[in-house]
């Protein structure tokens, strides 16, 4: 997805250390790490922990549920390989590549191979966070991205704490090379570019939208948000947050494409319907209308469908990572 002479800009050690972090400290459980396993079927050949390394492996008792394993090393997740899945992965994944096949391509082909050694229980994932989340295709994929950031047009994230521009994103779609994205700009020349700004980000945002848009050109979509505010977000799945978060100003979504203007009505709607069932349960003793209106909560798409799209909606794959 990145032009060959792609620029990267604007990054300090710091900044680019910050970006990282953010997704990072939004992983549930995230400081407990994770466990590798490598197994034969009878015993575990090799264990990695992400945190502490490499782990005895006569210590850990196969077979057995890796949910047992997860409690037992107090790890957030555990993928349990066979041996030689690895191998399998990779050489199914040569066999669907082709020369000129992009990052993009290539990731898709790879993770429909590993949802095809999890379904055939080489590996096993705990938990299985992408059980039940269709892999998208690539004419879906580019559509999605076209609909959001056209060419010559700029995606941003910007993210303030205690008033200041803690860190920033900025990625612009090329106009020579369409498809693709040719800057990825950090937030350390921006922050100059700003100018006088009052240290509270819900009016600092237009001068950091107003540098981007003269240092790389239009802005299609921007997020914007207090850093807390944007953590608890993304480790929420609750129905409504988001669109409680932009109503309250928590999260400035500007500029905003209409196609997001109705996710974030269906999730506000959804949230509502959820709260009314609440509420009916106080008054409604034969609970007959609670079940209705909870059944009409999950009735709601939470992505505008599109004609063969209707099983690809980006919100909730993100919340399925991040929340398992």
């Amino acid at each position: 997805m990145l032009t060959p002479d792609v620029r990267f800009e604007g990054w300090s050690p710091t900044d680019w250390s910050r970006m990282l972090g953010v997704f990072r400290g939004a992983m549930p459980d995230d400081r407990r790490g994770g466990l590798v396993l490598v197994h034969d079927g009878a015993r575990v050949r090799k264990a990695l922990h992400t945190l502490e390394g490499r782990l005895d492996p006569h210590a850990i008792g196969w077979p057995r549920p890796i949910e047992e394993i997860a409690g037992e090393q107090g790890v957030a997740w555990v993928w349990a390989l066979r041996s030689g899945a690895l191998d399998e992965l990779m050489e199914r994944l040569g066999t669907r590549v082709r020369r000129g096949d992009d990052i993009l391509t290539q990731a898709l082909h790879g993770a429909s191979i590993l949802r095809e050694l999890v379904e055939e229980g080489q590996i096993v994932p705990h938990p299985r966070r992408f059980a039940q989340v269709p892999i998208p295709s690539r004419a879906v994929v580019d559509r999605t991205i076209d609909t959001l950031v056209p060419a010559g047009r700029c995606a941003m994230l910007s993210l303030y704490d205690g008033g200041e521009l803690h860190t920033a994103l900025v990625l612009r779609r090329a106009v020579v090379h369409p498809a693709r994205f040719d800057v990825v700009a950090g937030p350390a020349e921006l922050r100059s570019a700003m100018g006088l700004v009052s240290g509270e980000f819900r009016r600092d945002y237009r001068f950091l939208v107003g540098a981007v848009e003269r240092t790389y050109g239009p802005v299609s979509i921007g997020l914007h948000a207090d850093l807390p505010s944007f953590r608890a977000l993304l480790s929420s799945a609750s129905p409504g947050d988001w669109a409680k978060a932009v109503g309250l100003r928590d999260v400035v979504l500007s500029p905003v494409p209409a196609v997001l203007a109705i996710p974030l009505g269906v999730d506000a709607t959804r949230g509502a319907a959820n709260a009314l069932a609440r509420v009916a349960k106080q008054v409604d003793p034969l609970g007959v209308v609670q079940p209705l209106l909870r059944m009409f909560a999950r009735t709601l798409p939470a992505l505008p469908p599109k004609p063969g799209d209707q099983q690809f909606q980006p919100l909730d794959l993100l919340r399925r990572w991040l929340n398992g």
